[in-house]
């Protein structure tokens, strides 16, 4: 903990050294910095990955590392793990997914685990997931955790016909303007010209005003169903952005609410796991 609150306080003091002499240059910093994972998790596959089929998958020059158990199941799925994380922490999810026969796959995204790569950002996710699904697909179901819940979404959005399919969503990060309000308020950037320039750096490269990235965005197109899991005291992805949501009244998008559970403990509690388990 005290290394990762010296190296935030490193890139704070590049930001506002930054903004001194340019607020472009700022925002521009201030946005690589929201997309790199820093202290990312690296690890030396255990047995369970080891035992799996190992996958290889060139994205955009870059060498991704996936998983796939059970090829020729019944069914297959795709697992997004979330921002810093990687395919290592879903392990217990596969081991029961394999009993419902199902084909699994899941990969270290872009700059995660053992895939290379020094950024992730939502379209980054979304784009490489649909090259795992051109590669390894067709899958009848995703489950997503945090930011892979937002690829995911992404990417089903854009599907010509997704209503086969189940989507489980845990702990999303649902919303990219409520995202980048609480990494301004994480790295004490209060300067408007320069969160001006992070939100416009983000509009430039995704080709759409901030609004359009969010998970509430995709559900008006997804007809899948969904399964929306969320800790009402998550300090990472704010669970006010499910309850939106969950106005929108959509039949098709579930909703599962947990207490005390927070952001990462969520996906592993046994509970919550079999409800995922047993909707997928």
């Amino acid at each position: 903990m005290k290394i990762q609150n010296f190296a935030i306080s490193i890139l704070k003091s590049q930001i506002n050294l930054l903004a001194v002499v340019s607020k472009r240059r700022a925002g521009n910093k201030a946005f690589d910095i929201f997309c790199t994972p820093y202290l990312k998790k690296k690890y030396t596959p255990n047995a369970f990955f080891k035992s799996a089929e190992e996958l290889l998958l060139d994205f955009e020059g870059l060498k991704t590392i996936g998983y796939r158990w059970n090829k020729g199941g019944e069914k297959r799925i795709f697992i997004a793990h979330g921002f810093k994380s990687c395919a290592e922490n879903f392990g217990h999810f596969v081991k029961l997914l394999i009993k419902k026969n199902y084909e699994v796959v899941a990969f270290d995204a872009p700059a995660h685990g053992r895939s290379e790569g020094k950024i992730l950002t939502g379209i980054i996710y979304k784009n490489f997931i649909q090259s795992a699904y051109n590669t390894y697909g067709p899958f009848d179901s995703f489950l997503g955790h945090s930011f892979g819940a937002m690829g995911i979404s992404f990417f089903v959005a854009e599907l010509p016909e997704s209503k086969n399919l189940k989507i489980a969503l845990v702990a999303p990060a649902s919303d990219t303007l409520s995202l980048s309000e609480m990494f301004f308020r994480q790295m004490l950037i209060k300067d408007k010209e320069v969160q001006k320039y992070f939100i416009k750096r983000i509009e430039t490269l995704g080709k759409h005003p901030i609004d359009w990235f969010s998970i509430k965005r995709c559900l008006l197109t997804i007809n899948s169903q969904v399964l929306w899991v969320h800790d009402k005291f998550d300090r990472i992805t704010p669970v006010e952005d499910a309850y939106i949501a969950q106005r929108l009244n959509l039949e098709n998008v579930h909703f599962l609410f947990t207490e005390g559970l927070g952001h990462r403990k969520i996906y592993r509690d046994e509970k919550v796991v079999k409800n995922i388990v047993d909707f997928l």
